[in-house]
């Protein structure tokens, strides 16, 4: 009646009488280090702060765990939500002096003619640093 041998149709008999006729079964392998409150103290901490590493979160949300997940169960948290390990973008800071006086030149400049323009010299050879020294004295 149900395609299978009378062997198999009783062994699946037997689990189901030992589970108490419960369908949820014993899972296999290690349980998991952090529950669903820690997973979300992660993200939430990882939101807050994105700059933060792995390790730093790690640190942050558990403080006072008797067992502290690794850095890989944390990294492996953040990516399963979607959140990959990137560096931020680095932007090159201006302060408020050079702010101003980038207003201030704009400003003068701003009714500029063609002819203006093209009295500058330029060149696409110039060399910035805008932070350090490339070794060179």
């Amino acid at each position: 009646m149900f395609g299978g041998t009378e062997a198999c149709i009783s062994q699946f008999l037997k689990r189901q009488k030992a589970q108490d006729g419960s369908t949820k079964s014993q899972r296999t392998g290690r349980s998991r280090v952090t529950d669903g409150n820690d997973d979300r103290n992660i993200l939430k901490t990882s939101r807050t702060d994105p700059r933060l590493s792995v390790p730093a979160i790690r640190r942050e949300v558990c403080l006072n765990s008797p067992s502290p997940p690794s850095v890989s169960t944390v990294k492996q948290r953040l990516n399963a939500a979607g959140i990959m390990g990137r560096r931020p973008v680095n932007k090159p800071l201006i302060s408020e002096k050079n702010r101003v006086a980038r207003v201030k030149w704009a400003k003068e400049h701003l009714n500029w003619t063609r002819q203006d323009c093209n009295k500058i010299l330029s060149s696409d050879e110039i060399k910035f640093l805008l932070f350090g020294s490339d070794g060179i004295q």
